[in-house]
């Protein structure tokens, strides 16, 4: 079985690379060209907070058979330069959207799914987007205000901390707020997960507890997926879930709503047989 630092490079170079500009932010795309062209259009893929593209190695290469897939590291992210102020989340959508229209035109239909905090940005990024943006899926979005839990985490381990101490850190942590099976947080979530942390440069957290996805939602235009772990420890429980969808369906009648039963936070990880085949329309 290769290491989660193979598993990646391996995944890595099946893409190709884009960087855009967008002020003074320099945004790093992957490509993944479609195996098969069906005519679908693409699938851009937003992460979630102090994390990167590396949060959907579980689904990009399922999900480019009919279709390419778009991922980034978000400003302040990964290998992407810092966000410019303002540090909101309208301004965030800007600049991913500013990097889309480079990248596929400013005329090209697009799918857009986002997890956590990347599902807020995408929201927006869809609302500013119009009739462009076809199917918007939003898994475990943040800024849904007062309904949004907060996880108490460990402190991060420092650079100086002890291999083992640091790995055992991690996997409390992911299992306080990222997953919800003990077989879930395997190396590849730990190693994605540590990877992560070390190069976030933004903290993400106040923003998710605004209530920007419910200001954007009804100004969307594209057809509208909520997707929730029912176990989300950001979720608040059932009746917090069910609150959730019910809004959906005051700003978005039409809407599919998708709670996934014995699956936590980062659901597309964790369920992504499941996830795929939500996003992997026709």
């Amino acid at each position: 079985m290769s290491s989660p630092a193979v598993t990646l490079q391996q995944l890595r170079q099946e893409s190709v690379a884009h960087v855009t500009h967008g002020e003074s932010c320099r945004i790093v795309w992957q490509q993944w060209p479609a195996i098969t062209q069906t005519g679908l259009p693409p699938l851009v893929l937003l992460h979630g907070g102090f994390g990167s593209w590396t949060h959907w190695v579980h689904n990009i290469l399922s999900l480019r058979q009919k279709r390419t897939i778009w991922t980034l590291d978000l400003p302040g992210l990964g290998d992407s330069g810092d966000m410019p102020a303002p540090a909101s989340t309208e301004h965030f959508a800007q600049l991913v959207l500013s990097g889309v229209n480079a990248l596929l035109g400013v005329n090209c239909a697009f799918a857009l799914a986002g997890f956590s905090f990347g599902a807020m940005i995408a929201a927006s990024m869809a609302a500013q987007a119009g009739s462009r943006c076809s199917r918007l899926t939003l898994i475990g979005a943040a800024g849904c205000g007062q309904l949004h839990v907060q996880v108490p985490l460990l402190a991060p381990p420092s650079p100086q901390c002890p291999m083992a101490e640091a790995e055992a850190v991690q996997r409390e942590n992911l299992a306080r707020l990222m997953l919800h099976r003990p077989a879930s947080i395997d190396d590849l979530a730990v190693y994605v997960h540590a990877d992560n942390l070390a190069r976030h440069r933004f903290n993400s957290r106040a923003l998710s507890r605004s209530d920007d996805l419910w200001r954007a939602l009804p100004m969307i235009k594209a057809a509208v997926v909520g997707v929730w772990g029912a176990q989300d420890a950001t979720a608040g429980g059932s009746k917090a879930i069910a609150k959730r969808e019910a809004l959906f369906r005051i700003d978005q009648p039409g809407c599919e709503f998708h709670v996934l039963d014995d699956v936590g936070h980062w659901a597309m990880y964790e369920a992504p047989e499941q996830v795929n085949h939500i996003l992997d329309y026709s």
